[in-house]
Order: structure tokens, then C-alpha cells, then sequence
């Protein structure tokens, strides 16, 4: 013969069964989250952007650049060894260095925007 449960037992059996389905219940609507945001990240991950890098700019008067012909050398306002700036979409989100990787210009990301930079020039 089976003996019987005492009540208090059989509460506290209750009470793990209950925790333990919360925390799987739980779980799973975590991992649904997790899905639902990766599925929707993966339609941005297509989406073209814009990428320029600014190694540096000039004023030139109207005459000036007129007289511009092929074999001209136009002064920028930076030196060679200071950081470029990288836009994305017309907004500033890097500096970086400028590197040659088989006779192809690139750029070397040496810094990261401030988030709170990056957030203030989206306002203007």
C-alpha cells in the first residue's frame, strides 16, 4: 500500500512543479525574442549605405578653380599623419587611417564616434 502524501509535501511539490514551468515558460518566450529580433535585423542587414572618407578639404575661389589643370596639386587643410574622417549617410561615425592593401586604397577604423556625438549629429 502507497503511503500518503502530507499536505505540506504536496504544497511544496506544487510549488517546484509551478517555479519550474514560470522559468521554462520563461525560457522559451526569451528565445521567441531573441528570434523575432534576429529576423528583423536580418532585413536591415541588406540595406545600402553610403560610406564616404574625408581625407581633408580646401576653399578655392571660382578663378582659382578654373585654373585648375591635370598636374595640379590642390593644398588640403590636413596633415598626413592626422586621422580621416569616415561618414556614413552624410553623419560622422569613425576616424581612421588611410592604408594600401594591393595597390587599393582603404581605410583602418582607428576610432569610434561617441554614442552621444553620433546621436547629437543625427539632429542636424
Amino acid at each position: 500500500m502507497l503511503e500518503e502524501e502530507k499536505p505540506e509535501n504536496l504544497a511544496s511539490t506544487w510549488e517546484e512543479a509551478i517555479k519550474e514551468q514560470q522559468q521554462v515558460r520563461q525560457s522559451q518566450r526569451e528565445e521567441k525574442e531573441k528570434r523575432d529580433v534576429t529576423q528583423e535585423l536580418k532585413r536591415l542587414l541588406d540595406i545600402p549605405l553610403k560610406v564616404e572618407v574625408v581625407i581633408g578639404s580646401t576653399t578655392l575661389t571660382i578663378g582659382e578653380l578654373l585654373s585648375l589643370v591635370p598636374g595640379s596639386v590642390v593644398e588640403l587643410n590636413r596633415n598626413v599623419d592626422e586621422p580621416v574622417d569616415i561618414y556614413v549617410n552624410g553623419k560622422l561615425l569613425a576616424k581612421g587611417e588611410i592604408v594600401i592593401v594591393e595597390e587599393r586604397f582603404g581605410v583602418r577604423i582607428t576610432r569610434i564616434v561617441e554614442k552621444e556625438d553620433r546621436i547629437r549629429s543625427l539632429s542636424s
